[in-house]
């Protein structure tokens, strides 16, 4: 089954309207705003990750990455996993993080000392 999904933004960008499309059923256009607009990624997110559990997870090397950029960040420590939590706000999908090990939170230190070091080098 195929489904055609339209998306309009309303002009004073306070509301969506979806419009699902298969060719069997009568049109029914959905409105929402934007909390229900993102309680719905929120969602498709938490159902997505229903469906990966299990899977491997894919290489991140070489991944279409769409970055958010002058966002507003956290970190903090998870109690739940004795771990670091990296949060941030991505404009697409609201507040997002991961949580890192003791031991990955130090490779992603070096990590990040790395790349301040390769800004630093002079031109020659």
């Amino acid at each position: 089954m195929s489904t055609d999904i339209n998306i309009k933004i309303s002009e004073d960008r306070k509301k969506i309207t979806l419009t699902f499309k298969d060719g069997k059923i009568e049109e029914k256009p959905l409105e929402l705003n934007q909390a229900e607009l993102e309680d719905l990624i929120r969602v498709l997110g938490t159902v997505r990750w229903a469906m990966a559990e299990g899977q491997k997870l894919p290489e991140i090397t070489g991944a279409h990455i769409k970055p958010a950029y002058q966002t507003k960040w956290a970190v903090q420590r998870d109690n739940n996993v004795n771990g670091t939590l990296l949060a941030f706000q991505h404009p697409g999908y609201g507040a997002v993080g991961f949580v890192l090990s003791d031991t990955q939170l130090k490779d992603y230190t070096r990590a990040l000392q790395k790349s301040l070091k390769i800004k630093r080098v002079p031109n020659n």
